[in-house]
């Protein structure tokens, strides 16, 4: 359940308002004017070093706001009150942002479609299948219940979301009244006539959206469950009339592979372990309900409906797409200091997802960091006394249940059958506008169906409209889904509460109301302490929810399969936050997370066995990232940590950096050997054949190409600049070797099985089909199906389509032929393998969400990167770079590091960050910093410091406004 990270989603592209520095000449971002000190004469004038530049009236404000851009293009936000600088805040971030912020709100409500409707179908498919989440209603629910307290954190909260509404509404009409100038190109997609008034109700739809991105994992069980039983449906049942499909009888356990690769998790075990009494080993369970039959078509089209449709779109950025590293290191290992690293894995829009900005409140708190434009406050940052990052944890918090749909006995409506009763469906409306640029043409309405001790009814999304279920091809069975989303629940009270936090306890107490979107949240306080924390609601199942078993109950029942919606597999509540995965200063001196296991529950293929609450396994999750990043993490810490200085701030730095191909230092060695049968003098008896088959010289070529993977360091460099080193050369053509022959591979050992299961090999996420490979190549004997006595290699490998046998060294030789013969033809069109530069490939082009070429960094008129910045990594690397290997088109469409965040603490017992964001602040193309920080610190690998004292933030401004009553 995995790909990795952390937060929002969503793509952003569109967005932004800004405003250039000669066009513009009002903006932030512009050169100093003339104008007088007026506002700020006799007062607080804490940035008065800065020359003035713009000064704006407001009647609602309690006293002046004072703010600077520095050189990085970062906004530095000081207020007397809480209220004004929220009102700061919106208003600047609205200047800087306010088409992304319109166009973030419509993909969380689903309102899309009023903006662009017209112009595309997937569009308003998307926003279909975005009301089913229903986020806006429970927003509104939340930000009632957020006026009903009395508390006074939520009624600062009221205030904070209020003022901030108010400030974006306050820009706005500057917009329309021409006050300022958005850019051309991103006027063509944005039109402020039509623009609807900020609500705080869209904030708080913001925040479940990114949540919601980040834990939804619907998507997960859907795949699962649909290979698992393909799979024994197709090869279970053989008998010896089939002899190659008998061979495969246990092929779902392999083929859901449940053990990740990397095997080293923040802690081992759960906490609790050496105190509860409920600690002994789970029973292997063999009792109880088996999995329900899903048909393929329920399946298909239920990941239909949360499927990516818009290019990238609000899926782009959801589960298992996400991913995230962070660690924190403590003084033992680095020197007396605390260090903190995060780098969020999301996509990687134009203009960026975060934006990273310095707000202070004298006596309150002083926080700098990022956040998400159309949400107030810091989302990951420090306070100078705290800081505080995050990557998703991959709690099991979705579970979907398969209903027996009949006529209700009372003649009225449909009904599904629980626990023996008809319990009557619920329906609800959703009426879309469909338009273009907010001018709507027609009206779309659309009927969905909600089991109520469930949830929502995965709907039928066919041609740009909701089909009833009653003309689908399983109008008698459905798929619901619960999960722990749809409640109403308050996540922002962590981030204002975090804003005060005055060490790593205060920290982590702010998590207790972070109920769902779990992430593993890191903490160093300015102590020297380092903690963790994954709090969220987790559910407890019934017991009949765990009796999954790979080698004794394979038909048992578990959380990441479909689930029986008859009231055998419910929840029960919820799992006591004492038990979910945490730490506080731990005896190795750090805290390394990236996606995966974070107890090592599932390193034996048994996510059940360790442990149980309540009469049951205390169970998390089951499918998290294959740990490559986070063992190749840990090592480098521990590296670090035996060097006389310890671990510094530099090397968290460079850690973020670290480009080594993390799956290929573990499948190279068996990829190796078995090209070694290349220039054997008596090759198997397969390779033989094949060799023979041949064209005469491809042997020579096949033993050429293997000769680079056998002197592959795993770095991963472009090697496209002109200096390129011979070593750098010889590791970038391997680099291309490898994944490439990833490609092949894949489909040469297992896309026979999936064929006889109907399935495509090439939809299978890269997270399972890199376990799978693993299993194939260095750990046969793990694989249930065995291994072939003849060629003494896994069964899987043989092709179940021939007559003969094949071995994985075979099928190695094979895919390498292919990857020679690709990288010849269509990769580059040339014979010389030294040309063959990963650079060349594996490029990146930051693009928004609608085409516009005009918007693409770098655009295509850019002479030095026509073709999108060359880039090392791949998709399991630490610096992750996803280019996937289930296409052939290698460069960077997906994941990559949103931010890098440094932090650190100083002798003076403060903390201080450094960071770099994929773009800039301002969205318009003639500003500074339109995409400064990517081209200055992002693409070169460094990190700027962010200026946090008054004295830096006046050496280092650049403009500076006053907001003055």
């Amino acid at each position: 359940m995995i790909r990795c990270a952390f937060f929002i989603a969503c793509a952003l592209l569109l967005s932004v308002a800004g405003c250039g520095d000669n066009d513009h000449p009002t903006s932030p971002d512009a050169p100093p004017s003339h104008n007088p000190d007026g506002g700020d004469a006799g007062g607080d004038n804490p940035y008065g070093g800065v020359e003035l530049s713009e000064t704006l009236t407001f009647s609602d404000l309690d006293a002046p706001v004072h703010v600077v851009r520095d050189e990085l293009g970062i906004l530095h936000v000081r207020a007397s009150t809480v209220a004004d600088l929220a009102f700061a805040q919106g208003y600047l971030l609205a200047h800087d942002r306010l088409p992304q912020m319109d166009l973030l709100r419509r993909f969380g409500a689903g309102t899309l479609s009023e903006l662009f409707g017209a112009l595309s179908q997937d569009i308003v498919e998307t926003d279909l299948g975005m009301r089913m989440h229903r986020m806006t209603p429970l927003a509104e629910e939340a930000y009632a219940e957020l006026q009903a307290s009395s508390d006074p954190t939520d009624q600062k909260i009221v205030t904070i979301l209020d003022r901030y509404a108010d400030g974006v509404n306050a820009y706005a009409a500057d917009l329309a009244a021409k006050k300022y100038e958005l850019d051309s190109a991103v006027a063509t997609s944005f039109h402020i006539d039509t623009f609807e008034p900020w609500t705080p109700v869209d904030s708080l739809v913001l925040g479940r959206f990114q949540a919601f991105a980040l834990s939804y994992g619907a998507d997960n069980d859907l795949e699962v469950t649909q290979i698992y039983q393909s799979a024994r449906k197709t090869f279970a049942t053989a008998t010896a009339a089939d002899p190659a499909k008998l061979a495969r009888k246990k092929a779902a356990q392999d083929l859901a592979r449940i053990k990740p690769i990397g095997l080293v998790s923040p802690i081992d075990g759960f906490p609790k372990s050496d105190t509860s009494t409920e600690r002994a080993p789970t029973a292997k369970a063999a009792a109880g309900p088996a999995q329900p039959d899903i048909p393929g078509s329920l399946l298909a089209n239920a990941r239909a409906a949360i499927a990516q449709r818009m290019l990238k779109g609000p899926r782009a950025f959801m589960w298992p797409r996400a991913g995230s590293n962070d660690w924190v290191v403590g003084p033992k290992l680095a020197g007396g200091k605390a260090l903190l690293a995060g780098d969020q894995h999301l996509n990687l829009p134009n203009p960026s997802i975060f934006y990273p900005m310095h707000l202070v409140v004298p006596g309150q708190f002083d926080a700098e960091g990022v956040t998400f434009p159309g949400i107030p406050g810091i989302i990951l940052g420090h306070n100078g006394k705290v800081a505080w990052s995050a990557t998703v944890v991959a709690h099991d918090v979705t579970d979907i249940y398969h209903e027996d749909i009949v006529p209700c006995d009372t003649g009225t409506g449909d009904c599904t059958v629980f626990n023996g009763e008809q319990v009557p469906l619920e329906t609800w409306t959703e009426e879309l506008e469909v338009g273009l640029y907010g001018t709507p043409n027609r009206t779309i309405t659309a009927t969905y169906e909600k089991v109520p001790h469930h949830g929502p009814i995965f709907p039928v999304i066919e041609n740009g409209a909701v089909v009833p279920r009653s003309e689908t091809a399983t109008p008698g069975e459905a798929l619901s889904v619960k999960f722990t989303g749809y409640e109403v629940s308050n996540e922002i009270r962590t981030f204002i509460k975090l804003l005060y936090a005055q060490d790593a306890d205060e920290a982590v107490a702010a998590f207790d109301d972070f109920d769902y979107g779990a992430q593993n949240f890191v903490i160093i306080d300015s102590q020297g302490n380092i903690a963790w924390t994954t709090h969220a609601k987790v559910p407890l199942r019934a017991k009949a929810a765990y009796t999954w078993n790979r080698e004794t109950n394979p038909a048992g029942l578990a959380p990441f399969f479909v689930l029986p919606g008859d009231g055998s597999a419910e929840w029960e509540g919820y799992i006591d936050p004492s038990y979910l995965p945490q730490a506080k200063n731990p005896d190795q001196g750090f805290i390394a997370t990236a996606n995966s296991d974070p107890v090592g529950a599932t390193f034996d293929f048994d996510p059940f066995n360790d442990g149980t609450i309540e009469g049951r396994p205390l169970y998390m999750s089951a499918f998290y990232a294959p740990g490559l990043r986070t063992e190749r993490i840990a090592q480098l810490i521990e590296d670090k940590a035996a060097d006389d200085e310890g671990v510094t701030a530099d090397d968290m730095s460079a850690i973020q950096l670290d480009s080594r191909s993390t799956l290929g230092s573990h499948l190279l060695p068996a990829v190796v050997s078995a090209l070694g049968q290349l220039e054997a003098a008596t090759p198997r008896a397969d390779v033989a054949a094949y060799l023979a088959s041949l064209p005469p010289g491809r042997k020579a070529r096949l033993i050429e190409a293997a000769g680079y993977l056998k002197s592959w360091t795993l770095e991963t460099p472009p090697a496209v600049a002109a200096d390129a080193t011979a070593a750098e050369i010889n590791d970038s053509v391997a680099t291309t070797l490898f994944n490439s022959w990833l490609h092949f591979f894949v489909a040469d050992a297992l896309g026979d099985e999936f064929d006889a299961m109907g399935l495509d090999i090439y939809t299978v996420l890269e997270n399972l089909t890199a376990r799978l490979m693993v299993g194939l190549l260095v750990e046969p004997e793990s694989l249930a199906t065995g291994i072939n006595a003849t060629t003494n290699q896994p069964v899987l490998c043989d092709d179940m389509t021939t007559a003969g046998l094949e071995s994985c060294d075979l099928e190695v030789i094979k895919a390498l032929d292919e990857a020679v013969a690709w990288a010849e033809d269509d990769g580059f069109a040339t014979t010389d393998m030294s040309a063959w530069r990963w650079g060349k490939v594996h490029t990146l082009t930051i693009k928004p969400l609608f085409p516009n070429d005009a918007l693409n960094v770098p655009p295509p008129t850019d002479a030095t990167y026509p073709n999108g910045f060359p880039k090392p990594g791949d998709t399991f690397v630490v610096n992750r770079a996803d280019c996937g290997f289930n296409n052939l088109a290698f460069n960077q469409n997906a994941d990559g590091p949103a931010e890098r965040f440094v932090a650190w603490t100083t002798d003076d017992g403060e903390i201080r960050a450094r960071i770099s964001i994929p773009g800039g602040t301002i969205y318009d193309r003639g500003s500074t910093h339109y995409d400064d920080l990517l081209r200055n610190y992002y693409l070169p690998g460094t990190q700027a410091d962010m200026p946090y004292t008054t004295e830096d933030i006046v050496a280092h401004g650049e403009t500076r406004w006053l907001f003055t009553p």
